[in-house]
């Protein structure tokens, strides 16, 4: 959704190719209409038939790409990239194969797996109903990717704990489908490890979709400071 907004905003007020997040939000929060189109454009983007709008997504992984490197630097850690686009070509491999297997059903306009483990949970949705997918299609996608590409063995996810519920329906859609043992002793297997949430001065979570947060080079900065000042 961020780059269906931010890629219309670009459009309509930085044709030169200059963007700013925060005053695309604002808009996208504001302006109906402009959500409306902000959402149209995230389908396009993942259909990847106009290129338009993969050569402003490519701009806007590069400007990103570009901040987030030196925070990797300074931590002297090397990336290996595979981004959630990445797994896009496999979202119609991996939920035709799970409709096969009878696990995808309509409800109203959107397609759901439903999740009955123990208690029944909230459906796990798969595609919008503007025909768009999700964090679970892309989810799902890249488990199927590591499983068949990869033959990984055990695929760990390291989010914060709000994922968990998450990631359980990640894994039993799975599991349903046969991609995963039933039994959690055997290969392949997933996990999920949860860190705390990472709160600001009010105490709430941090949205980074809110835009008002805080910086991990800042962070860097300020941690570098304060440590110098206690040698000192």
């Amino acid at each position: 959704m961020q780059f269906g907004m931010l890629i219309e905003f670009l459009f309509e007020k930085f044709p030169d190719g200059e963007l700013f997040y925060k005053a695309s939000k604002q808009r996208f929060d504001s302006d109906d209409e402009f959500k409306e189109r902000a959402q149209k454009a995230v389908v396009a983007l993942q259909s990847g038939k106009e290129e338009k709008y993969q050569k402003a997504w490519a701009q806007i992984c590069e400007i990103s790409r570009r901040g987030f490197e030196k925070v990797y630097q300074r931590l002297g850690v090397h990336l290996e990239e595979m981004g959630e686009s990445f797994y896009n070509p496999c979202i119609p491999l991996a939920l035709k194969e799970l409709n096969d297997k009878g696990l995808i059903e309509d409800d109203e306009d959107a397609k759901v797996i439903k999740i009955i483990e123990g208690n029944k949970v909230p459906p796990l949705i798969v595609t919008k109903t503007d025909g768009g997918y999700n964090y679970a299609s892309t989810d799902l996608a890249a488990l199927w990717y590591r499983l068949n590409e990869e033959k990984a063995d055990w695929i760990i996810y390291v989010t914060d704990v709000g994922q968990r519920e998450h990631f359980k329906k990640i894994f039993a859609a799975a599991k349903s489908a046969g991609w995963l043992p039933a039994d959690e002793s055997k290969y392949p297997k997933t996990s999920h490890v949860g860190f705390g949430l990472v709160l600001g001065d009010d105490g709430k979570r941090f949205r980074t979709r809110s835009t008002e947060v805080v910086k991990l080079v800042d962070l860097f900065d300020e941690a570098k400071q304060l440590l110098w000042n206690k040698v000192r």
